[in-house]
């Protein structure tokens, strides 16, 4: 497997959990805090690289999405099961995007092998 690969297959794996987070959030118990947990998992994985437009909007919408899932799970509130798995779908629709971001991050920032040391060798 090339390391572009791993790499892609690294990040699906981590937002794995955030994703699983999304799709079972029912907003019904105290202390749930749907939008704090996810944006500590973006956070995480967005630190290991420089901050860049796309990751930073990426993160937003990301928040954006999360809170209006939250909002709509709110077990105060009247719940339109309809309302909710679109907001739930929309919310998984931003992690994707973050997701692509976040490795396009990581590719830009990786070393690439410089060939300078295979032109200055002697040929044979």
């Amino acid at each position: 497997m090339s390391s572009e690969t791993l790499l892609r297959q690294e990040i699906r794996d981590s937002l794995g959990y955030v994703r699983s987070m999304i799709d079972h959030y029912s907003g019904l118990y105290t202390g749930e805090n749907l939008t704090q947990d996810v944006l500590r998992f973006c956070d995480e994985l967005a630190r290991s690289t420089d901050p860049n437009p796309r990751l930073r909007e990426a993160r937003r919408v990301v928040e954006e999405r999360c809170r209006q899932l939250a909002h709509a799970t709110d077990r105060f509130s009247p719940r339109d099961p309809a309302w909710i798995a679109a907001v739930r779908a929309q919310a998984v629709a931003a992690i994707d995007v973050f997701q692509d971001a976040a490795f396009e991050s990581h590719k830009a920032r990786a070393v690439v092998p410089s060939s300078g040391r295979l032109l200055r060798r002697k040929s044979l």
